[in-house]
């Protein structure tokens, strides 16, 4: 196989990180995970007439991926390191490949429901070795190109999903309305494999005893946590909502001492503690997670605001929708740019930004003299800004942290980001509907001003974080990017 030169400034970076299809190839993979934690809801409609699907398996169908998914990232990362990322990649695109097969051709509510949970155990596999394998093949000036790029599809999976799904059930290819969003993985899946057992180096740490008790105590913990956060609002959180959400925070407490006392004993505890010890880290998931309950909350709130306070169609409210994405892809794609010094305070400046933006939509949806065109720019602002935040906070960790610690902070961004939409839609959801009636323009318009003030409060709360992850020292050696 012939291998191609990269950037001018990977090359200290080794042959796989100058191979031209090691990049795409990662994050084709990301972007058919993150895709599909939306896909589904676009197809919603059209799955329950099709199947006959109640209420309750719709909901399953629609949330059981992003359930495991969220609920395995951590071990997904674990499984990496300990047996190599390209091996638990592939066997992650697998498991995804066979089950949107499945769900393609599901005749029936328990297929259907069974294959999106190993659609979500799929994804938790595959999408860890993403960055851990970004921290280990590049360095300097290709790293943060290479993490803009992956972070611009984390974070604009979902609204991607939605425009694509929507894309496929309105061309309803030859009859096949829904089925089509799931069996377009298929043949992306099959060349996924094919190509990263030839392209992807066999990469991973020491090989460690999985610890099984940690991985049944967090993954039971986080189902208590994600399930109400999931169902509670559309069941309007009746009381085991509330009981499943405190044995979770208790169990993720339990989960915390095991793992201190495994380590403490000299044991491989599943999450590596010194990872999330580095000064700046715990700063820097703070961060991430501000921007994506910001981004969760909107989401939900902006749906209902647009098309049924505002009377826009389904087609502007996608247009609309479309600012935030094109704001946040574009500067993913540019702060790689920057000089260095800039880049250790761009995530609180872009706090700041992100606040303003916010606060400035309020003001719009109050009609505070803003026209309603208003809306487009500031929606390409706010999203600039998460974007900015985001993909220059995620370059700062990686700078303070080894290699040895890469799957630990691939995991814990991972899950902080699917974690932090599934919250913000439950929060800033939950204050949406307290303060407003979907279909009354007066009172959707507080009602969205409400969340988007909400949103710029957290946002220049969370500035504080940045600073301190600025602040944090660099690695103390630099990463071996080389390192096989």
């Amino acid at each position: 196989m012939t291998v191609l030169p990269g950037p001018r400034d990977s090359a200290a970076a080794g042959p796989a990180a100058r191979h031209r299809y090691l990049l795409p190839l990662l994050l084709a993979g990301q972007a058919m995970a993150a895709m599909d934690t939306s896909i589904a809801n676009v197809a919603a409609p059209a799955m329950r007439a099709d199947l006959g699907l109640s209420g309750a398996a719709l909901q399953l169908a629609v949330a059981g991926y992003v359930l495991a998914y969220a609920v395995f990232l951590i071990t997904g990362a674990r499984l990496g390191d300990d047996h190599g990322y390209r091996r638990v990649f592939v066997l992650g695109v697998s498991i995804f490949t066979v089950s949107s097969l499945a769900c393609g051709l599901a005749p029936s509510t328990g297929w259907l429901v069974a294959g999106r949970v190993a659609q979500g155990v799929g994804a938790a596999l595959l999408v860890p070795q993403v960055l851990s394998l970004i921290q280990h093949h590049y360095a300097g000036g290709a790293r943060a190109r290479a993490i803009g790029y992956y972070s611009m599809i984390l974070g604009l999976g979902a609204t991607a999903g939605q425009l694509l799904g929507g894309v496929i059930v309105t061309v309803d290819l030859a009859g096949s309305s829904w089925r089509p969003a799931f069996l377009i993985n298929v043949p992306i899946g099959i060349a996924l494999v094919w190509l990263a057992r030839r392209v992807i180096p066999d990469t991973r740490g020491e090989r460690r005893r999985l610890d099984l008790v940690g991985v049944l105590a967090l993954s039971l913990s986080m189902l208590g946590v994600v399930v109400p956060l999931t169902f509670g609002q559309d069941l309007h959180w009746p009381a085991w909502t509330w009981a499943s959400l405190a044995a979770g925070l208790l169990g993720l407490w339990g989960f915390w001492r095991h793992e201190n006392a495994l380590a403490r004993r000299g044991g491989a505890p599943l999450l590596n503690l010194q990872a999330l010890a580095t000064p700046g880290i715990r700063a820097g998931l703070a961060v991430i997670a501000t921007g994506f309950i910001g981004y969760g909350g909107w989401l939900f709130a902006a749906a209902l605001y647009l098309q049924a306070g505002l009377g826009f169609s389904p087609l502007t409210s996608g247009l609309v929708f479309t600012a935030y994405a094109l704001g946040f892809g574009i500067s993913n794609l540019k702060w790689s740019s920057l000089p260095a010094a800039w880049l250790r305070w761009t995530p609180a400046v872009s706090l700041g930004a992100m606040g303003l933006a916010n606060l400035a939509f309020g003001a719009t949806a109050l009609g505070l003299g803003w026209a309603a065109t208003a809306m487009v720019p500031l929606l390409f602002l706010a999203g600039g800004s998460h974007g900015l935040g985001f993909g220059t906070t995620v370059n700062q960790m990686t700078l303070r942290t080894a290699p040895a610690h890469a799957p630990a902070i691939s995991g814990l961004v991972t899950t902080a980001v699917q974690l932090s939409i599934v919250l913000g839609i439950a929060l800033l959801g939950a204050l949406y509907l307290a303060l407003g009636v979907a279909g009354d323009a007066g009172t959707s318009s507080r009602a969205m001003a409400g969340v988007t003030f909400a949103i710029a409060m957290g946002a220049w709360l969370a500035t504080v974080c940045a600073v301190r992850l600025a602040r944090a020292p660099l690695a103390a050696a630099p990463p071996d990017p080389a390192r096989h």
